[in-house]
């Protein structure tokens, strides 16, 4: 029997509340929690290849130092990214995806607008090359980008995050931005969001999914608005609102 749910369930870089964020541990026990699917971040290495981490410095969730553009892959490979887990190739996060029979949603990062496009056309091609085209969705802050990955590939699903995201930006220049972005999605900070932002993007035909509610509390408020799908740090915690 298919079991109905209220949201759709997406892991935050992972179970990243709980452990090392964007990390392969963070990936697959966010799996086993049970998730639809898993929201990385990805920047590109000196040596152009595509890995999986938030920050564009290695300091925060590394033991490393500098810039991860600045790294090849097989430096960065070398660090320590929390628990002695390594820091993820976008390959690898496809491939535990496919096996765990989830989605995800890929934020393409980037320093500069340069730097965000051509992070946008090199995550396309593996995204193609893995046949994953139809189980990703793109995101990012910037419009360029998404308007690149669209136009490489007009399938598939993308994501903005408005900018900026502290409240001021009324409902209807949040579904502006996404439109002007050519974007299906739009992620939100939970803090601001209100009725009004959910039944305008519902009635602009945008998909809404908030970013980071984490306590039962706020979770239960974000599902009342009448959301399809949130992103947390915690999918224990909104399994068990869910299952509440």
């Amino acid at each position: 029997m298919t079991v109905s749910l209220p949201v759709v369930r997406v892991a935050h870089r992972g179970a990243s509340a709980q452990y090392p964020e964007n990390t392969l541990l963070a990936f697959r026990c966010a799996a086993e929690q049970g998730v639809d699917a898993l929201e990385i971040d990805v920047h590109r290495t000196r040596d152009d290849e595509l890995v999986i981490i938030h920050d564009s410095m290695l300091d925060r969730t590394t033991n490393g130092l500098g810039r991860v553009r600045d790294r090849s892959l097989a430096e960065i490979r070398a660090l320590d990214a929390g628990q002695g887990e390594r820091v993820p190739t976008l390959a690898e996060a496809i491939q535990l995806a496919q096996s765990a029979s989830i989605r995800l949603c890929v934020e393409m990062k980037g320093e500069t607008e340069a730097e965000g496009l051509a992070i946008a056309e090199a995550i396309v091609a593996a995204l193609e090359r893995a046949n994953f085209l139809d189980r990703a969705i793109v995101t990012s802050f910037q419009p360029p980008a998404l308007l690149r990955a669209k136009a490489l590939q007009p399938r598939l699903a993308t994501m903005l995050d408005p900018s900026p995201q502290d409240g001021t930006l009324t409902p209807r220049q949040i579904c502006e931005q996404t439109l002007a972005a050519g974007a299906n999605c739009v992620s939100y900070d939970f803090r601001f969001l209100a009725q009004a932002v959910a039944d305008e993007c519902r009635l602009t035909g945008l998909v809404l999914w908030p970013w980071d509610p984490d306590e039962p509390d706020d979770i239960r408020r974000v599902i009342g608005l009448g959301v399809p799908g949130i992103m947390t740090n915690r999918p224990d915690v909104l399994n068990a609102v869910i299952n509440s």
